[in-house]
């Protein structure tokens, strides 16, 4: 038996076109990219850099006298942190009798590709929201779990108070890392919840256009990024159970400082290590007279801007922000 023969008659073959349907499959709603920004990396496991903070602490003996010596400082520490990119696949067969059979715009290659494709990318966004909103992964004054009345939901009620609660995060942020927040991401049934909250009514009742909206959001809080996901998914556990709907970002509001691009030295909420490219491969089973289409994506997600005890800085998480989900 060939090594790149599986299971049939054919060898693997690496489909640029399938990838092509794979790497462009709509992710709306999806907060993906926008909170762990992809970073490649040449090997499946590595070691990346942690840099010290040892340039914030000032010097008090840096005048020198002429013909001496400037004073020694010890150097920057630098730590390493290990990634593993796991492979996450799924495969889908296609008979040859779907092909034959299919009416326009029916295309088993294509929707069978959408179809994996989507379940991993599914995944993925499951990996990074169970990582985002976990707040054992925040440092100490990094994160928040509103109850009772304090809850964005609670009406006009005395301790209901959405701008504070964000801008608290705000602050415990900047006194970290010295920058503020520039990503935002607020589950849609949390934004359905604050357009009519009096936080925000009061302020833009006099405005020139008193609407809601992510624009006016990111006005007062002054984050460029504002993501609302709106996805869902069924938490049925088994095929052919009855459904079970709900959203994947639920009511877990976050804020964290992502670079523009992926950097040394520069602080960020966290990376996505990507080995490769996520491919499509095909090959041939003649046994089940079928093409067996397979979606593979290698990755590891990792918080970045961590503390002394590995903990979250770059990142604020507020939780529980409604009662009613």
């Amino acid at each position: 038996m060939a090594v790149y023969n599986p299971n049939g008659g054919g060898n693997v073959h690496i489909d640029k076109v399938l990838t092509n349907i794979s790497v462009g499959w709509p992710n709306n709603g999806f907060v993906g990219e926008a909170l762990f920004p992809a970073v490649p990396v040449n090997k499946q496991s590595d070691l990346y850099y942690v840099f010290g903070r040892e340039g914030w602490l000032p010097e008090r003996g840096d005048e020198r006298a002429p013909g001496t010596e400037a004073n020694e400082i010890p150097g920057m520490q630098v730590s390493l942190n290990p990634y593993y990119a796991k492979e996450h696949a799924l495969q889908v067969p296609v008979t040859d009798e779907e092909r034959e059979n299919a009416d326009s715009p029916l295309s088993p290659d294509r929707d069978g590709t959408e179809l994996v494709t989507s379940k991993i990318m599914l995944g993925r966004e499951l990996i990074f929201k169970n990582l985002a909103t976990t707040a054992g992964n925040y440092a100490t004054g990094n994160s928040v779990t509103l109850a009772g009345v304090d809850r964005w939901d609670s009406g006009d009620a005395a301790g209901s108070h959405p701008i504070p609660d964000v801008r608290a995060g705000i602050t415990a942020v900047h006194a970290k890392i010295f920058m503020r927040p520039n990503t935002a991401v607020i589950p849609w049934p949390v934004m359905n919840v604050l357009q009519d909250h009096s936080d925000f009514l009061n302020r833009i009742m006099y405005a020139e256009r008193a609407i809601f909206s992510q624009d006016l959001l990111s006005s007062i809080f002054q984050i460029d990024n504002i993501i609302v996901p709106g996805v869902g998914y069924n938490t049925a556990v088994n095929y052919g159970a009855a459904e079970t709907l709900g959203y994947i970002w639920t009511d877990d509001v976050i804020l964290a400082w992502v670079p523009p691009r992926p950097g040394l030295r520069i602080p960020a909420y966290g990376y996505e290590f990507r080995w490769g490219q996520q491919f499509v491969d095909r090959w041939r089973e003649e046994k089940r007279a079928s093409d067996l289409i397979r979606v593979r994506r290698r990755y590891d997600t990792k918080m970045v801007a961590l503390d002394g005890s590995g903990k979250q800085v770059a990142g604020y998480l507020i939780k529980d922000t409604l009662a009613s989900i």
